[in-house]
């Protein structure tokens, strides 16, 4: 039986792909694992499988690497969350509590884990800050313009991505005791705010399109 063709060479231009995607990986893992004041870029590199000067070639500091493999996890997770979240759920109140859902588990992601050290380590660190609050800035930036796409026809589009806006913040406040408090009783937490969110959603969703209208002319 003749042999098989060996695999195809990859370009050069799918070799830097890869490196510099196994770096920003590396970076992720190592934030999660280490913290961002216990990893270098010489251990970075080295968890990639590339050598510190391939990592030099991408990367100037630490803080320009981290945020950028931040980005790069980040986009991923949208990317995902996109296939699996249906926007229309919004305004469909049985979908509520499974769309928070979502929202949890976006949240509990190792992406997720990467941005509180950052966050966490962008307090005290000067470097790092700036970078840090550009990508906050360009995040909550591209959420709303895609909120803005994905509802093109909710004539209460503005309120509709404000009540967004607040599950986002309550997921994220929840999920930010991951480290100090039992997954079992986070859950329970969890469980109990989602029901209050929810409700907040089904009011919004059962007032129709338009706005409350105000109360009528007083007896003459």
């Amino acid at each position: 039986m003749a042999a098989s063709p060996p695999p195809p060479r990859r370009t050069q231009a799918e070799r830097r792909a890869a490196s510099r995607a196994a770096l920003l990986d590396a970076a992720v893992t190592s934030l999660v694992e280490d913290g961002y004041a216990g990893i270098t870029t010489r251990r970075i590199a080295e968890r990639a499988g590339v050598s510190q000067g391939t990592q030099q070639h991408y990367f100037a500091t630490k803080a320009e690497l981290v945020v950028e493999a931040l980005r790069h996890a980040t986009d991923a997770l949208a990317a995902d969350a996109a296939r699996r979240i249906d926007p229309l759920d919004l305004h469909r109140p049985d979908r509520h509590e499974a769309l928070l859902d979502e929202l949890w588990r976006l949240h509990r992601s190792v992406a997720f884990r990467a941005a509180l050290e950052l966050l966490a380590a962008a307090r005290t660190d000067a470097e790092l800050r700036p970078h840090v609050a550009a990508f906050e800035l360009e995040a909550t930036r591209v959420m709303r313009a895609t909120a803005k796409d994905l509802l093109p026809d909710d004539p209460r589009q503005t309120e509709t991505i404000e009540l967004m806006d607040l599950a986002m913040a309550a997921t994220r406040g929840f999920a930010m005791l991951a480290p100090v408090v039992p997954a079992a009783a986070l859950d329970r937490r969890w469980r109990l705010a989602r029901g209050h969110i929810a409700t907040l959603l089904r009011a919004h969703a059962e007032a129709g399109p338009g706005p409350h209208p105000g109360p009528g002319p007083g007896p003459a």
